[in-house]
């Protein structure tokens, strides 16, 4: 096998193998887990208050209203769960790309089931 030669960046790493990842401290990958979680968990607390507030108001849904309020409601924690298993071994920068994308899609998805309960009539009001 050949190496290629040393640099000032570190010793020659043998061709077609790749240079070892730094290791992130377990206690930093918690920390930041746990920070984007509480974000993700308010998303979660956004279409609970949601619920509640149309279920209080004597509003009650169709059955695409409860299938769009139980997807917005798991639609946070799965992507929380996608960015921790993207960012999970990897840097911190790519680690916190990763949880505020996942923020950035939960941001949209619960404004557009938002305007979708408007727009398919899911909410129905009692007679």
């Amino acid at each position: 096998m050949t190496a290629e030669p040393a640099s000032a960046s570190g010793p020659a790493v043998p061709a077609g193998e790749r240079a070892p990842r730094a290791v992130q401290p377990l206690w930093l990958q918690v920390a930041l887990a746990v920070l984007f979680g509480l974000f993700y968990a308010y998303d979660v607390w956004e279409v609970v208050e949601s619920l509640v507030q149309i279920l209080s108001l004597g509003l009650t849904f169709e059955v695409i209203g409860w299938v769009i309020m139980v997807v917005a409601m798991l639609a946070p924690l799965a992507l929380f769960a996608a960015a921790f298993a993207i960012g999970r071994g990897r840097s911190i920068p790519i680690a916190m790309l990763a949880y505020l994308t996942g923020l950035a899609v939960s941001g949209a998805l619960f404004s557009t089931f938002t305007v979708l309960l408007g727009v398919s009539g899911a909410i129905a009001v009692p007679a």
